[in-house]
């Protein structure tokens, strides 16, 4: 298997094998494996796509004595996954043990991969505009899952059938809506462009208006602040708009956007940064640009960028 031992082509079969039971529950033990030895991550992504085939050669069609069925297609969970490093990998089985738990194969289910975009019109009129790394599940037509990633959504007012996003434990209901959601390692955060939201509509109730801003923390109280609703979904024209954020926040925004492995490394977490990031151009001069406004330095770290502290860093 491309220079991978036995040993560990057998482990990944196994694991693959394991993960596509339901009651699955040893993800500890899962991302333990994945980061003891980058070659188990190629070998994991190799038994899956040999499972995806070996799939697809048991989907056989009807013989001429069988009635034909309209069935809707079921779309095969995406478990592949991509490069994996140091924290990612709890993000990654995040994306899996959502994806996994989805609401049954009547879902429609959308994905983007790192750097990539995607615009889905819904059959009410309303659209889905999915960042990069995102995975996004229409559980019916006014209801859908975001379950990591970030997305824009478009909603086509009905008083009567609310849309409904939900992410994690989070409930988001629209009232005549363009709202922007990210669910990644740090929590929710949600912010409205036109219209209004309400998170919590059977618990907390809170309405956003426009240029609300609402963060909740993976480990703390929902808080809201004010942007510019002409900046909410910004990073469709290649800009991210900061006021007063960390850094680590800033990398994690521009690895979806980019595609590569952005993070802020030693002393850079919590620099804070307002302003202005354009994601025009190759990575390396938007990483480079970003070093500049933030005062780090850009140091390659594999396939991508640590942005590290240096004297004079502002704060």
């Amino acid at each position: 298997m491309n220079g991978v031992s036995q040993d560990i082509a057998e482990d990944a079969r196994n694991w693959v094998i394991r993960l596509q039971d339901t009651a699955f529950a040893d993800w500890d033990a899962f991302a333990d494996w994945l980061e003891r030895d980058p070659a188990h991550l190629a070998a994991y992504n190799v038994a899956i796509e040999t499972d995806d085939a070996m799939a697809a050669l048991f989907r056989t069609a009807p013989s001429a004595d069988e009635p034909v069925q309209d069935l809707e297609p079921v779309a095969r969970p995406q478990r592949r996954l991509a490069w994996i490093s140091g924290g990612a990998v709890a993000a990654a089985l995040a994306l899996i043990v959502g994806w996994t738990s989805l609401s049954g194969p009547a879902a429609q289910h959308y994905a983007t991969g790192p750097g990539e975009r995607r615009e889905v019109a819904l059959a009410d009129g309303s659209k889905m505009i999915l960042n990069g790394a995102t995975q996004v599940a229409l559980v019916d037509k006014r209801e859908a899952e975001l379950v990591a990633g970030e997305a824009l959504f478009e909603v086509r007012h009905d008083a009567a059938h609310p849309f409904i996003v939900k992410t994690g434990d989070a409930v988001l209901q629209d009232a005549g809506t363009v709202f922007n959601v990210v669910r990644d390692e740090s929590g929710l955060r949600v912010s409205v462009a036109e219209g209004a939201v309400i998170y919590q509509p059977q618990a907390d109730a809170v309405r956003l208006s426009p240029g609300d801003a609402l963060s909740v923390p993976a480990a703390g109280k929902p808080e809201v602040t004010r942007t510019l609703a002409a900046d909410v979904g910004s990073w469709r024209g290649g800009q991210l708009v900061y006021r007063n954020v960390s850094l680590e926040r800033v990398a994690a925004d521009v690895s979806r956007n980019l595609g590569i492995p952005v993070r802020a490394g030693r002393g850079a977490g919590d620099i804070a940064f307002t302003g202005t990031i354009s994601t025009q151009g190759g990575p390396g001069a938007v990483i480079e640009r970003i070093a500049a406004l933030t005062g780090t330095r850009a140091t390659r770290a594999g396939k991508g960028w640590t942005l590290d502290a240096i004297n004079g860093a502002p704060r």
